[in-house]
């Protein structure tokens, strides 16, 4: 009985560890532009989350409710810096900016600008503030962001060696079609966004 018990509760609680992955730059479409930092946070993210069964919730009830939750078990700190650009892509006028979040090492900064920026950080609201006037100067002594057009190396379907199954009009492949997709290596150009710790 035991054993059941303990297994059944495995069962409802399922845990992640993801962890925080720190980069320092990322890529975008070079057809982006005005790409500026904007913000700078000390900022604690979650690092080990568990998704668990909510006590009691009925999922199949009149509202159909969502009957799981995710609970942070661990955190870890980071510089999370936000860069806007103008979408070049989008043509949608009314959503004409974009923007990317980079989650820096804290141990690329020493404790007193650390200490500086988390004070700097408690207002998730203060984009004009006094609090977001620190961070922009914090940002200005401690980062230098940089972009320029690069050439990558991505992965595409080799349409000449693969067998691609045909659609029908339902959005499915023809029943009995087995796919073989291959790929081959093609460039591309991006506009790698770079944050440097001065």
């Amino acid at each position: 009985m035991k054993t059941t018990l303990t297994l059944a509760l495995s069962l409802l609680a399922s845990s992640a560890f993801a962890g925080i992955s720190y980069s320092n730059q990322a890529d975008i479409s070079p057809a982006h532009s005005n790409i500026r930092l904007a913000d700078v946070r000390f900022v604690s993210l979650p690092s080990k989350t568990e998704v668990r069964q909510i006590p009691g919730c009925n999922p199949n009830g009149e509202i159909s409710q969502v009957c799981t939750e995710v609970v942070v078990l661990e955190s870890e700190p980071a510089v999370q810096a936000t860069v806007t650009f103008r979408d070049g892509v989008s043509n949608d006028p009314e959503n004409r900016e974009g923007y990317l979040t980079l989650n820096l090492d804290p141990a690329d900064f020493s404790a007193a600008d650390l200490a500086a920026l988390e004070g700097a950080s408690q207002g998730r609201w203060d984009f004009g503030g006094r609090q977001a006037r620190v961070r922009k100067s914090w940002a200005a002594k401690n980062l230098e962001l940089s972009t320029a057009l690069v050439t990558r190396t991505i992965q595409v379907v080799d349409t000449r060696n693969s067998r691609l199954c045909p659609v029908g009009e339902a959005g499915t492949t023809l029943p009995g079609c087995v796919e073989d997709i291959q790929y081959k290596p093609a460039s591309t150009k991006v506009r790698e966004v770079k944050i440097s710790v001065k």
